[in-house]
């Protein structure tokens, strides 16, 4: 890894700028990632599920706060890993997350990548996907969050970060897919969750400026596919295969 990118990690904790909603007080952190990504994880309690790149733990903490028993978290930075262990979530290992995946051959049901691709460069992406891809288990996916160049501010959120190598698209977010061998993805917004008066506000504008932008995206270029405006994008791919039943 080069030096500059070492100093950045290693304050990571303090200098990591962060647009991620699911920050704050515990109990309502565990319910933003829990109402974000519950649809998408395994029904089995007993499924192993890893998250790379975990920071200090918060959706590791989501998961065993509804009773999953086999998760385990993955980070490059020392100082997120020490914030993780003095919350108490346990089961992070400090560790490049493409040397963890390659011990690990078809061994989980879910891989969670919460704004964490976005800090590779392209040969490093295709590596760590392929390494993903190898770890799933048949039918198992990857759930992942990434700036979305297509969105109404996502050039903020792919200069935010001085370690940030890349931003994506939809259509760029399938070609990927396709490459690295995973099913063809689930495109999603990762936008306002309504869970109160003010988000439900928030909720609603956001949908009346959609409206606007994908007016004029049909306009400007007579495309209506790909609704996705926010300034991050979720997605979620499939290894080929069968999901194991629970």
């Amino acid at each position: 890894m080069e030096r500059w990118k070492e100093r950045v990690y290693a304050t990571y904790t303090r200098t990591a700028p962060t647009s991620n909603p699911a920050y704050g007080a515990r109990a309502h952190e565990r319910q933003q990632y829990l109402r974000r990504y519950g649809s998408f994880l395994p029904r089995d309690l007993a499924a192993p599920i890893l998250d790379i790149g975990c920071g200090t733990g918060g959706f590791l903490d989501a998961l065993r706060s509804i009773g999953y028993s086999c998760v385990e978290g993955v980070d490059l930075s020392a100082s997120q890993v020490q914030t993780a262990a003095a919350r108490g979530v346990t089961g992070i290992t400090h560790t490049p997350a493409l040397d963890y995946l390659r011990t690990r051959s078809n061994r989980y049901a879910t891989i969670s990548a919460f704004s964490v691709l976005e800090h590779h460069t392209r040969d490093e992406l295709f590596d760590l996907l392929d390494a993903v891809r190898e770890a799933l288990q048949p039918g198992g996916c990857l759930i992942a969050v990434v700036p979305n160049a297509k969105g109404l501010f996502g050039a903020q959120v792919r200069f935010a970060d001085i370690t940030h190598e890349l931003s994506f698209t939809p259509t760029s977010v399938a070609q990927l897919c396709a490459v690295v061998g995973l099913d063809a993805p689930v495109v999603r917004e990762h936008g306002p969750i309504v869970h109160g008066v003010a988000s439900a506000i928030r909720w609603t504008c956001w949908q009346a400026i959609r409206a606007g932008l994908l007016f004029a995206r049909i306009a400007e270029g007579a495309d209506w596919r790909w609704r996705v405006f926010t300034q991050d994008l979720v997605f979620v791919a499939r290894k080929p295969g069968d999901a194991p039943t629970a």
